[in-house]
């Protein structure tokens, strides 16, 4: 009988967990959100719009092969933009309650603009690929858009910190963001579409 108990337990305690498996759906899943610090100010950043725009860079250095990799940018608002458009998903904040998070990842060596996301740790602190090349912040306040940007691939960068890749599939991205520069930072999960191939 205590056996018996111990496995009805046990099942009751799964199911409140949503299975061993995954099978529920977390709130942080179902309502992506960045906290987010700049300027000594906190703010949360419920994403309303994610968009990817696909991208390469080649890196070129004297006496050096070229270096070529993806750089994809998640663009994170917590206002409406259009993504279908590169244009449209760059549209800046433009009222003081409106902010947007753009963080660039760099894939692997040789990978280029029609290479897809995989799943993983893209680190601040990667010299080259697999790594975060760049993010920031912008906010609008006092007639116009600030940036806060954290530069990852500066010689002096501080940056510390990693995006994970949790999910990938044909039409989106999911992801959790832990970056830190100094008293900057970005902190959250999000969600955000790939556009279709042409």
């Amino acid at each position: 009988m205590k056996k018996l108990s111990t496995l009805v337990l046990a099942s009751l305690l799964l199911a409140a967990c949503g299975g061993g498996g995954g099978g529920g759906v977390s709130t942080s899943a179902s309502a992506p959100k960045v906290d987010v610090k700049v300027g000594g100010k906190d703010s949360t950043l419920d994403v309303k719009t994610g968009a990817v725009y696909a991208g390469n860079v080649i890196s070129t250095a004297p006496g050096k092969p070229n270096i070529q990799t993806f750089a994809h940018t998640i663009y994170l608002a917590n206002y409406e933009m259009e993504t279908t458009s590169p244009g449209w998903t760059r549209k800046t904040p433009s009222a003081p309650d409106q902010m947007r998070v753009d963080i660039q990842l760099t894939g692997e060596e040789g990978t280029k603009t029609d290479s897809p996301f995989k799943v993983g740790t893209y680190s601040a602190k990667a010299d080259t690929f697999n790594g975060v090349r760049f993010a920031q912040v912008i906010t609008f306040a006092d007639g116009k858009p600030t940036q806060t940007r954290f530069e990852t691939w500066a010689s002096d960068s501080k940056v510390d910190g990693e995006v994970k890749i949790t999910a990938v599939t044909a039409d989106t991205v999911s992801g959790e963001v832990n970056l830190i520069d100094g008293n900057n930072s970005i902190k959250g999960n999000f969600t955000a579409k790939i556009p279709k191939a042409k």
